[in-house]
């Protein structure tokens, strides 16, 4: 859907004079002493699917607005390339584009959701959040539908005639919401909208946000400088530098597998219990604490250390068949089915003869709820039903206080796990 290829952006008399240096790899710092130039951008490039919600971090200065302005050219940029793929406008070089095609991409294809609200005071909510509608020229009727529509997505239906004096913070910033989506533009470019919210209503906001997306699939460029923000919605994060991108990745991957010694320092007190998933910690049947027992009935018979009376029974195809203990066999329930299904429990029963299964997406908070409820190993599958591997409490422990998975140390694949 978008395209960024090597963008730079410099402030300064001469900008373009100024590529050249970044070329032989001097430093933002180098640059300002000498010349006076600021580098806001140094060589991002990185691509968004469509439907995907791409978020750009960094501390301030980092250069993370000054690059979503580069992508619709409110900054125009110094260097490379911004492609714009559409089913309706085909691909476009957003760099190349003239003033009229420039404003036609703005008014139907790409929205953007400010820090500040932006709201005009002498206008109601409705005519807030149809205002580009009215740009685009559309029907007074249909401008008012699609108004409604959006206001009622954000949960704004009964404030129409309201005006924005008489909202509270968050309820204007969902009217720039609302604005933004009422364009029915593909693309939202959201800089920052949240973080002048007091923090509950922030993390309301990124819920609606998430909520919305679920059902509207737009594409979205966000810039944050909150961690945990970035985490709960982004599906993949880059983070920034002194203008450049220096980690690409899930949010479990970087907060795992950090590249470098800052990305490091920024995710180092990030809550790793709704980021990293089951099967990024699993213990797999090719470890060394795990022991192949014997064979049985077509099965293969595995025991992990500190269990030697726990046999997991996997067939051919890696699917957990039974879990047997002194030729007893345990009952095997889902880990979703067992907390809804006590999730009245004050004090829940801690068992240990219940063997729970959960899907490798699982994140650790849910997990950390099925240990409640049994007090042995939780089988991680993969999503063809295969077995990932074993969670225990040092599993757990590994993944919540150092951010840690097995396979850092070990490379296991869907096969690792089939005899």
């Amino acid at each position: 859907m978008i395209r960024a290829e090597g963008v730079s952006k410099i402030f300064g008399p001469q900008p373009a004079s100024i590529m050249a240096l970044l070329e032989q790899g001097k430093s933002k710092s180098e640059i300002q002493q000498e010349t006076g130039h600021v580098v806001g951008v140094n060589n991002a490039s990185f691509d968004i699917a469509p439907g995907e919600v791409f978020v750009i971090m960094g501390l301030s200065g980092s250069g993370k607005s000054t690059l979503i302005r580069c992508v619709n050219r409110i900054i125009e940029p110094t260097g490379g390339r911004i492609l714009f793929k559409d089913p309706e406008a085909g691909e476009l070089d957003v760099t190349t584009l003239d003033y009229e095609q420039l404003r036609m991409l703005r008014k139907q294809h790409m929205s953007m959701v400010f820090q500040h609200f932006a709201l005009f005071p002498h206008r109601t909510v409705l005519s807030n959040a149809t205002y580009g509608l009215e740009i685009q020229r559309r029907p007074d009727s249909e401008r008012k539908r699609i108004g409604q529509e959006v206001l009622d997505m954000v949960g704004l239906g009964e404030w129409g005639q309201a005006y924005p004096s008489e909202l509270s913070g968050g309820m204007q910033q969902r009217v720039g919401l609302a604005r933004a989506l009422a364009t029915q533009a593909r693309v939202l470019l959201m800089d920052e909208p949240f973080s002048a919210l007091d923090p509950l209503i922030k993390v309301n906001m990124q819920q609606e946000l998430k909520r919305i997306q679920q059902e509207l699939q737009r594409t979205i460029l966000f810039i944050t400088h909150d961690l945990d923000e970035a985490m709960r919605i982004g599906d993949r994060i880059a983070i920034m530098e002194d203008g450049e991108i220096i980690q690409i990745g899930s949010p479990e991957e970087i907060l795992v597998n950090p590249r470098t010694e800052y990305v490091a320092r920024f995710v180092e007190h990030a809550d790793p219990t709704g980021v990293i998933t089951a099967g990024t910690i699993a213990l797999p049947f090719t470890s060394s604490l795990v022991q192949r027992v014997g064979n049985r009935y077509g099965l293969q018979y595995f025991a992990r250390r500190g269990y030697p009376r726990l046999r997991y029974g996997q067939d051919s195809t890696g699917r957990l068949k039974h879990v047997m203990t002194n030729e007893r066999e345990l009952p095997v329930q889902p880990l979703e089915q067992v907390i809804e299904a006590r999730a009245a429990d004050h004090l829940p029963e801690r068992r240990d003869d219940l063997i729970l299964t959960c899907p490798e997406t699982t994140v650790l908070r849910q997990v950390l709820r099925g240990r409640l409820h049994s007090a042995l190993p939780i089988v991680v599958t993969d999503r063809d039903g295969r077995i990932r591997g074993l969670v225990d409490d040092p599993e757990l422990i590994s993944g919540i206080l150092e951010k840690r998975g097995h396979f850092q140390q070990d490379t296991v694949t869907t096969s690792d796990c089939a005899p």
